[in-house]
């Protein structure tokens, strides 16, 4: 009996140490995980304070730098489970549940919604920054070729004004010679109408030369209201009427897309009116022209804005 005792005494000691050694590692493994979702937390807190709040039926100037923040907090994210009212685990088939309003769960699903869709306005602003950049790409090119044309012009003006200088002293000379010969000798007929054969000509090529300089002076302001025009911005001859009518609408990046008249000359920056029959709808600022389709691009002015816009609605100037 006493043998039986002292085996039990020993199993029971091999058995407490064997205890105490798991409590130790299960002691080291609950203090490792309670850190790591100490960690887990305090990241999704700082990710969370970064997603923006944007409901999707609402517009919202994109290129505001305070917009509204997803609000969460560490009492968020201390339910694993699921408790009803009476503060016990909603139980559903014999398995207490993880999901639903007030989970762990439910609070990682929304970072998880509002993490995507930043992530589609980031890259849907990417594409509109590309597309603006091409445009202001190939205006900057336009304006540049335009300012050389015009310099050039100018070179060749000046060089045309030159020879008329030239052309209109050399006339002044052959008439100072011929009032001459014909003051000395009146036997130099010949002479005399053979200079004015010459005057002549040179009469001729001046008027061809003032010819070509009005030509090229009015091709020069044309070439200057050009550059003004991508200068300042939209005419100001823009003669009034009916210019074409809305075909799409884009309510979230607040555009629309106007099918101009075949006959309608538009420039970028012009502002337009929009009705609806009788009614004023608000105004649009023309922001890109697609000549080639009849197509244009303009910005909804909000601060003119007394109807939504909508497709069929009449623009003017």
């Amino acid at each position: 009996m006493a043998k039986l005792l002292k085996v039990l005494v020993v199993l029971l000691l091999i058995l407490s140490a064997v205890a105490l050694a798991i409590e130790i590692v299960l002691t080291q493994q609950r203090e490792e995980l309670k850190g790591r979702n100490t960690l887990l937390t305090r990241g999704a807190l700082h990710v969370s304070k970064t997603l923006e709040v944007i409901p999707a039926d609402t517009n919202v100037d994109l290129a505001m730098r305070e917009l509204p923040r997803l609000q969460l907090n560490d009492e968020m994210f201390k339910h694993f489970y699921q408790v009803g009212a009476d503060g016990k685990k909603i139980v559903v088939n014999g398995k207490s549940k993880t999901d639903g309003e007030g989970t762990l769960d439910s609070v990682l699903k929304e970072i998880s919604v509002r993490a995507d869709l930043q992530f589609i306005r980031l890259n849907d602003t990417r594409g509109n920054l590309e597309s603006t950049r091409v445009t202001l790409s190939e205006t900057s090119n336009t304006l540049v070729s335009t300012i050389a044309e015009l310099n050039q012009t100018k070179d060749k003006l000046k060089e045309t004004e030159n020879n008329l200088a030239q052309a209109r002293q050399d006339i002044a000379q052959k008439a100072e010679q011929i009032a001459d010969l014909t003051a000395k000798n009146e036997g130099l007929t010949a002479d005399v109408e053979r200079k004015k054969e010459e005057i002549a000509k040179l009469g001729d090529k001046l008027s061809d030369m003032e010819g070509k300089i009005e030509a090229t002076k009015r091709y020069i302001e044309k070439l200057q209201k050009d550059l003004d025009a991508c200068l300042r911005g939209p005419s100001d001859d823009q003669s009034p009427g009916l210019k074409g009518q809305v075909v799409v609408v884009n309510t979230n990046w607040n555009f629309v897309v106007i099918d101009v008249l075949p006959d309608v000359q538009l420039v970028p920056m012009t502002e337009l009116r929009v009705q609806r029959e009788d009614k004023l709808v608000g105004k649009v600022r023309v922001s890109e022209v697609l000549r080639d389709r009849h197509f244009a691009f303009g910005e909804i002015l909000s601060d003119w804005q007394q109807l939504p816009v909508a497709k069929g609605d009449n623009v003017f100037y």
